[in-house]
């Protein structure tokens, strides 16, 4: 062995100068006025000039796409999941045209459909793969426009087998002529021979598995840094903390400076926050282009970019014809990824505009350029299918029945979109004309009345912004104003005449909406099991608030009569319950991506179920059928249920604008919670700060505030990739927690299921007198002692069983008997009323304990009430949102050690991932006067 130590430990030192002499060329290479890249240590072919192999030139025809990733595939790990997760077939497809279009450099327009990825990382990932497996170990370089600055957070949290790694490793090793490597990368040999079992700590029993994060090079450019930073130390990151012996782990970081450099970085990602200007993204681009040119370019059109992008189709097809010059010398191909066959087209046909405006000889002319293909898909997220979950090669027909609740609505809307679009200067110039309209479709789409909508409205933790989107009177006062300062000419008695309309539905809809009505019906008439499917947890909660107050059930019923024979859900947890569903009627309160992906892809979906649509969303859905009915034989094996569907909406009335200015997911209003101060902290406003969101939010919190910071490198991080960091200690581009309202609601109905009491309208007065009162009654059920005293000396036994480390934490029995001693706590006023329980949470964990009350209870409950109380902070309506912040993200968290799901958990933590923001700005307030 010590022959072998001493080679190891000489080659180890050999591996450091020659590290250390490729820094100083680093260094020196950074002073120069022309950049040049350093030569790493192996005789690399610079990535500008040698993209795998040269690029082929464009034919007349185009070529096929061949089938390469399928083959290549390795295992793959989600976080704590020991089965690989297994790739769909829609990712494999769009991965093979990713390569092609890296090799041809051809132009291509994919539809991916119905299920859509969130996440395109992935295919660079597999086509990094596909690289590997063939030769190539440098792999391919990928731009991906336009993204957030959580992009990267997926690949995080999916892992490569780690012994496949250094499968590829050993076949590709280049310690003398390879004849199976097609080109060369000397670096990467020591970078994934690091991964071998003699590299780690014997004392780690556990299997590792390295994440996808930390082996490939991932960069990102932003409005505030358009440079592209190296990434090498994020590299092997959780590697080097695993390794055996310190030199070896710094030996390794230094030779992550070639993998990490922009300019000799193998299988890079390059990224375009979708924040950057024009110039800020040609700029970006440029300095690119000095690095290496990307070889494909991935352009994401797919729904949720289109929602929040005004000029999406300008701003999409300007970035394609932008990428063509500044990469002119070996131009990238380029792959628009969409889920629409509206935007499909709208994008072709715009592009082949621009085209055949630029000189004849920066053209292209063969007619494939940007072809639309189909990729039939039927798993969203990020293209990795559910375990135990399989595609289905068959589908079974299914008819479909339709229900349109809203169709006086419907013409209120229809008639304000299509003034809007006829006035001078069009939708873009009358905004608050379509801001109406689209409140109108809204509010008809209520599964309750405007009455439950604004009491929801009205906790304190809701924002000012949420709540005066939904007051009817300042969106009439908008258009007026737009009226008298802009004019609408003609038209001005059509806009009155909707404007009159819309206040007749607004007050009609007070107790109910036509919507909501048919819900109710749908409830009272069902004989059998009736299970209602809604578009998010909210909308679910309000339905079942107004189901339950609902009066006009036929024969005097009350809804806790028909209550069991009811089973209210959101989209996202259908697929995980439909085995269960086989006997019930399935009822689709409105679409959404995912509850239109089962429709359409899944078998165990009932045979006869109904859909309760709005007439625009109808009319959209009809619009964007038809064209893959006509010209789309991609998706054959979904026809017959798409046809179902059509058949059912071939009546509906005729819209032309539908398409630019409705959609076929169920419009809901959009729930912002508050960021405000609340009335305590303005006491103490001196050492508040002020933190400021690339998401445009803007946050308050005291210095020692905890928040939660995603950082999945730290040694600090909790299995969800969080790390608890007090508001003072914050830094400009830490990525911080923020909970939106859908995440709150369903955190809070996985608490219900959990059998938490909770009512999250209640005041912190009423949460404390519940507490009190569960208290007693807990009291009465498990301790049976004649007296107080015996029944604290009872406690206190089960507590020290419980936790024996307590010993020295319990008070006196007298004060212990506090706890327990709530008589008068009904009868005493808020002011004077306080927590009667334990200031330490071990001991009031203990204590909960040993009443009854389960670990989620008992954590909901310190933070709910005990904490809340003690330290000032009873209308600070914020507060419901940081527990649950706390329960789900805190290192010893409450949700991730109790029995709730594994399945559901992994939502949640992918919830609270999508729910960062990356800090631009922090700042005590007093430094801001």
């Amino acid at each position: 062995m010590k022959p072998r130590f001493k080679d190891t430990r000489k080659r180890l030192n050999d591996l450091l100068e020659m590290q250390r002499m490729r820094r100083e060329k680093f260094a020196k290479a950074a002073t120069r006025k022309i950049i040049s890249r350093p030569k790493p240590t192996s005789k690399v072919t610079p990535l500008s000039s040698q993209l795998e192999s040269a690029p082929v030139k464009p034919v007349s025809e185009p070529p096929k796409i061949m089938q390469r990733c399928h083959a290549a595939v390795i295992p793959m790990y989600q976080d704590s999941y020991t089965h690989t997760s297994e790739i769909s077939s829609a990712l494999i497809e769009l991965t093979d045209l990713y390569l092609h279009a890296a090799h041809y450099r051809s132009r291509h327009i994919a539809m991916i459909w119905p299920a859509s990825f969130k996440n395109l990382t992935l295919v660079h990932v597999l086509a990094t793969l596909t690289r590997w497996y063939e030769g190539d170990k440098q792999g391919i370089r990928g731009l991906l426009f336009p993204v957030k600055t959580n992009v990267f957070y997926r690949l995080n949290h999916l892992h490569f087998d780690r012994l496949s790694l250094l499968r590829i490793a050993r076949e590709l090793a280049e310690n003398k002529h390879n004849p199976k490597v097609t080109r060369s990368m000397r670096d990467k040999d020591a970078f994934l021979f690091s991964l071998n079992d003699q590299s780690f700590r014997q004392a780690s029993l556990e299997p590792f598995n390295p994440t996808i994060g930390e082996i490939l090079p991932l960069f990102i450019a932003s409005p505030s840094s358009i440079d592209w930073k190296a990434c090498d130390s994020r590299l092997l990151a959780r590697t080097r903390a695993k390794l055996s012996r310190r030199v070896h782990a710094n030996a390794l970081k230094m030779n992550c400076s070639v993998i990490g450099h922009p300019s000799t970085a193998p299988d890079a990602i390059f990224s375009l926050d979708g924040r950057m200007s024009e110039k800020e993204l040609r700029q970006a681009c440029k300095l690119l282009a000095k690095f290496g040119n990307p070889e494909v370019v991935m352009v994401q059109a797919t729904r949720s970019v289109r929602r929040e992008a005004q000029g999406w189709k300008r701003r999409l097809t300007q970035f394609c014809q932008m990428v063509e010059e500044v990469f002119s010398d070996a131009c990238p191909g380029i792959i628009i990824v969409t889920d629409e066959p509206h935007a499909a087209y709208r994008l072709k046909d715009e592009l082949w505009k621009r085209n055949q405006k630029l000189d004849p000889q920066r053209r292209w002319h063969t007619p494939h350029e940007f072809k639309v293909v189909g990729i039939p898909s039927s798993v969203g997220d990020q293209g990795l299918l559910p375990i135990g979950v399989t595609e289905s090669a068959n589908l079974a027909l299914r008819e479909f029945n339709i229900s349109i609740v809203d169709a006086d609505a419907a013409k209120v809307a229809n008639k304000l979109a299509r003034i809007a679009s006829s006035v001078h200067g069009g939708k873009n110039a009358s905004q608050p004309i379509l801001k109406t309209a689209s409140f109108i479709s809204r509010l008809s789409a209520l599964p309750c009345g405007v009455k439950h909508m604004s009491e929801y409205l009205s906790d304190q933790g809701i924002s000012d912004r949420t709540r005066k989107s939904f007051d009817w009177p300042t969106h009439i006062g908008a258009v007026h104003e737009f009226e008298r300062n802009m004019g609408v000419g003609t038209y001005r008695g059509s806009l009155l005449e909707c404007l009159d309309r819309g206040t007749k539905l607004y007050s009609n809809y007070h107790s109910a909406t036509p919507f909501a009505h048919k819900l109710a019906m749908l409830v009272a008439t069902n004989k059998q099991g009736l299970v209602i499917v809604f578009t998010n947890a909210l909308y679910m909660r309000l339905a079942e608030r107004f189901l339950s107050e609902y009066d006009q059930y036929p024969q005097g019923v009350t809804y806790e009569a028909l209550r069991q024979r009811v089973c209210l859900i959101y989209a996202t947890q259908l697929e995980e319950q439909l085995d269960r569903l086989q006997n019930s009627t399935l009822v689709f309160a409105g679409l959404n991506e995912d509850s239109l992906r089962l429709l359409l892809t899944d078998n165990r979906i009932p045979e006869h179920l109904l859909l309760l649509l709005t007439q625009r969303a109808g009319q959209f859905l009809r619009a964007t059928l038809n064209p893959i009915v006509d010209h789309m034989p991609e998706f054959k094996l979904y026809m017959p249920r798409v046809k179902s569907i059509l058949s059912q909406l071939k009546d509906l009335p005729e819209d032309a604008s539908i398409l630019s200015t409705g959609d076929y997911v169920l419009p809901t209003f959009r729930i912002e919670l508050s960021s405000d101060i609340s009335s305590g902290e303005r006491e103490a406003s001196l050492d508040s700060w002020i933190i400021h969101l690339d998401n445009e939010t803007t946050l308050f919190r005291r210095d020692t505030s905890e928040v939660y910071v995603y950082d999945p490198i730290s040694p600090h991080a909790t299995e969800a990739g969080f790390r608890v960091c007090q508001v003072r200690l914050l830094e400009i581009g830490d990525k911080v927690f923020h909970m939106s309202a859908e995440l709150r609601e369903i955190v809070e109905q996985v608490l219900r299921e959990q059998g938490v009491a909770i009512q999250s309208d209640k005041t912190f007065e009423s949460a404390l007198r519940s507490y009190h009162e569960q208290v007693q009654k807990r009291l009465i059920q498990r301790f049976r002692q004649r007296t107080i005293i015996d029944k604290v000396r009872a406690i206190r036994e089960e507590m020290l069983i419980f936790d024996s480390n307590l010993v020295t934490k319990l008070p006196d029995l007298q004060s212990m008997r506090h706890w327990i001693d709530l008589q008068r706590s009904s009868d005493t006023q808020f002011e004077e009323l306080k927590p009667q329980a334990p200031r330490d949470e071990a001991v009031f964990r203990a204590f909960a304990q040993v009443l009854g009350f389960s670990a989620l209870e008992a954590a909901y409950q310190w933070q709910r009430v005990i904490t809340a109380v003690r330290t000032s902070r009873r209308l600070d309506g914020r507060h419901i949102s940081d527990i649950y912040a706390y329960m789900l993200l805190q290192p010893e968290s409450a949700m991730a050690h109790s029995s709730i799901k594994r399945e559901t958990l992994d939502k949640l933590f992918a919830m609270a991932r999508e729910n960062v923001a990356t800090v631009e700005y922090v700042s005590p307030m007093k430094e801001l006067k």
